[in-house]
């Protein structure tokens, strides 16, 4: 399983990198520790409570926009948009990779 956080930590960072690079060392902290608590709680949920996983991406997109919007100090706008391509990024490969 840690290879599969590893490879999201890989796909999202330059993301994330792209969007706040002026404080990058700062942003690249936040997506690691905003990923260490989204990751393991979707699993956990989906495989506990059989939670369908787009429903989970849409709560971990929210997450992690709210995150991103409160820690970086960003627009909620800023913040939604990196969120959703982050995640949208590293969850449509994850699937190709299935």
């Amino acid at each position: 399983m840690a290879k599969y956080f590893v490879l999201t930590l890989l796909i999202e960072m330059p993301v994330v990198l792209f969007f706040f690079h002026r404080q990058w060392k700062y942003a690249l902290l936040i997506c690691f520790l905003l990923n260490l608590f989204s990751w393991p709680l979707l699993h956990v949920l989906m495989l506990s409570f059989g939670i369908n996983v787009n429903i989970l991406e849409m709560g971990v997109v929210l997450a992690e926009c709210l995150g991103y919007w409160i820690f970086l100090e960003c627009g909620w706008k800023k913040a939604l948009t990196v969120s959703f391509l982050a995640n949208g990024l590293s969850y449509g490969i994850g699937l190709f990779l299935k």
